[in-house]
């Protein structure tokens, strides 16, 4: 078996992430979140549900705003800590993208 290429068209993808992630808000714009996960791979299935970095995006919004109106060291240290976590979610998209397994089930 060779290495498997995957070419992901990322616009397209970051559009259907978006659309996804505006419909965790209820109609009515009230702040609830209803997480529907990634059923399949985004190549297969398309965008059908969240990923994880998409909820740490969230939650990190969501503290910001907090932490506007209530500052403190607990939410600023959780705040880099969701960041931190942010980062290492995109290293591994970014290195399974380079081994060309990104969007694909497959270590």
């Amino acid at each position: 078996m060779g290495n498997l290429k995957v070419s992901i068209d990322m616009t397209d993808v970051e559009a259907q992430i978006k659309k996804a992630v505006d419909g965790f808000w209820d109609a009515n714009g009230s702040k609830c979140v209803l997480v529907k996960w990634q059923e399949g791979t985004v190549l297969d299935a398309g965008v059908n549900g969240a990923q994880v970095n998409d909820v740490l995006e969230l939650a990190l919004e969501r503290l910001r705003e907090l932490n506007k109106q209530f500052p403190c060291r607990e939410n600023a240290v959780t705040i880099t800590k969701l960041e931190e976590a942010i980062l290492w979610q995109n290293k591994r998209t970014n290195d399974r993208i380079k081994r060309g397994v990104e969007g694909v089930n497959q270590l």
